[in-house]
């Protein structure tokens, strides 16, 4: 644990902040892993992104994946881009880790 691409997490106060790619208008509702090149973790949505309905979906997704409750969950930049910086309230990052281990390819 510990060691991630550069850019994928930082911490801020009681939050964690986790850089994603989104693919909207995919076939399912996934996280594909994690791209090292980018240092981002990769999202998969079904969701079209109009009127925010992809970014609502992004936030669902994390918020289903690291067991927070969907308040704790904000995009706070890349609205209108496929490259997000996505805000995990009240969790630690070493949590955060956890979770991502499950996405790491080595």
């Amino acid at each position: 644990m510990g060691d991630w691409p550069a850019g994928l997490l930082r911490e801020e106060l009681d939050a964690v902040i986790l850089a994603v790619a989104v693919q909207p208008g995919s076939k399912r509702i996934s996280i594909e892993g994690i791209d090292v090149w980018r240092g981002r973790l990769q999202i998969a949505v079904k969701a079209i992104p109009q009127k925010g309905a992809a970014n609502e979906a992004v936030c669902e997704l994390l918020s289903e994946t690291f067991g927070i409750p969907l308040v704790f969950v904000d995009i706070i930049a890349g609205h209108r881009s496929r490259q997000k910086s996505v805000k995990l309230r009240q969790v630690s990052r070493s949590d955060i880790e956890l979770h991502l281990e499950a996405f790491r390819v080595e």
